[in-house]
């Protein structure tokens, strides 16, 4: 009986220690889990540790020949808005709104008679300008025959002459009279400038034309040819030239449009960060219409030296381009200009040699600039 109670005041004396034992363990597992807060972590040897595998691809030199899609619309190469000269009543107009017409081919007619009438004045006052003109002249030299036999006095010669200086003079102003005249007759024949197509008939017979403000009477559009006009993003400014082929296809036509390049804009337009590019458009046979959508396909030249790299290597944000140069196992962001371009690669104007290697695939737009890198299948690089 007093060995069970003995035994059993031991154990009670021996179950303190035990709890403060297993206290200390656990305390120690703590430490090792977590550092102290005031344990330094070395955040650059932790990432210098780190090496990521990525594809990578050479810079090389070839050829490169862009192609550019662009949405384009077919207008007018040239648009007239055609009214009078002269005012007077419209007495007739000759043609109707889709009419063709040739170069010189009359459109309307204002009323002539009062213009014949003033050529009929003005062709009055030139003959009588003529008239006065010779009479002078005869007497001017009958009067310097008169004078040499000392008849005639000097001053009386010299008035003769003033007066002939001033009759010729009065006789160029009527004949410019007469040609004004007749001028205004003409102009009241209003002619087309060029071949071309009515666009729209704005006046009838009847109509009192007046000069200022013009009365525009016909509308016409040039449609022997047509101008595709499309708009290029600013990233393609050095690419497209004037005299670059293109290719336009308009719905309802068959088969794709020849057509060339003929402007290029010296200007960006500030709201869409496009220029403008002029496309001349055959249209002999006026199957096509100004204002039709056509989009356009624009090839421009080859270059047979160009300095290549893959369209995945690149990277453009905050409107700066950039590929991940691999050097010496570092990732380093090279900025670069970007000049032709296809479906697999672009033109690079600067900032890379024939043979880096750069980073393409998902990497090239994830990859941090600064982090130790391998090409996939590579050995590891030494730290």
């Amino acid at each position: 009986m007093q060995y069970q109670q003995t035994a059993a005041a031991g154990r009670q004396a021996r179950l303190p220690r035990t709890v403060f034992v297993a206290a200390l363990l656990l305390a120690g597992a703590c430490d090792r889990r977590a550092p102290a807060p005031d344990t330094p972590v070395n955040l650059a040897a932790a990432q210098a540790d780190v090496v990521v595998a990525v594809e990578t691809a050479r810079v090389r030199r070839g050829a490169v020949a862009a192609t550019i899609l662009a949405p384009a619309s077919l207008v007018a190469r040239r648009e007239s808005l055609i009214g009078t000269e002269v005012t007077g009543r419209i007495l007739a107009v000759h043609v109707a709104e889709g009419d063709r017409v040739e170069a010189g081919a009359p459109l309307f007619e204002i009323d002539p008679e009062s213009y014949a009438t003033a050529v009929r004045a003005a062709e009055a006052g030139y003959d009588v300008a003529v008239a006065e003109r010779r009479q002078l002249e005869s007497d001017l030299h009958r009067a310097q025959t008169l004078r040499r036999q000392d008849v005639v006095s000097a001053q009386d010669l010299d008035r003769l002459t003033t007066k002939l200086a001033v009759a010729q003079a009065r006789g160029r102003q009527a004949e410019e009279a007469l040609a004004l005249a007749r001028r205004n007759l003409e102009r009241t024949t209003v002619r087309a400038p060029y071949a071309g197509s009515v666009a729209r008939r704005l006046a009838d017979e009847g109509t009192t034309a007046l000069v200022q403000p013009q009365t525009i009477v016909v509308i016409l559009q040039e449609t022997g040819q047509l101008e595709a006009q499309a708009a290029i993003p600013e990233s393609q400014l050095a690419v497209v030239r004037s005299g670059d082929r293109a290719v336009l296809r308009v719905e309802g036509v068959p088969a794709p449009i020849e057509a060339t390049v003929t402007a290029v804009s010296d200007s960006i337009d500030a709201a869409t960060r496009t220029y403008l590019v002029r496309i001349l458009v055959p249209n002999a046979d006026r199957v096509l219409k100004a204002g039709v959508f056509a989009p356009v396909e624009i090839f421009p030249r080859q270059r047979a030296d160009a300095l290549l790299v893959p369209v995945e290597a690149v990277r453009s944000e905050d409107g700066r381009t950039r590929v991940m140069v691999v050097r010496d196992g570092i990732a380093q962001a090279v900025p670069v200009e970007i000049g032709l371009g296809n479906e697999t690669e672009v033109e690079v104007l600067g900032g890379v040699a024939e043979g880096d290697e750069v980073v393409v695939g998902a990497a090239a737009r994830t990859l941090a600039p600064g982090m130790r890198v391998r090409a996939s299948g590579a050995p590891v690089p030494a730290a």
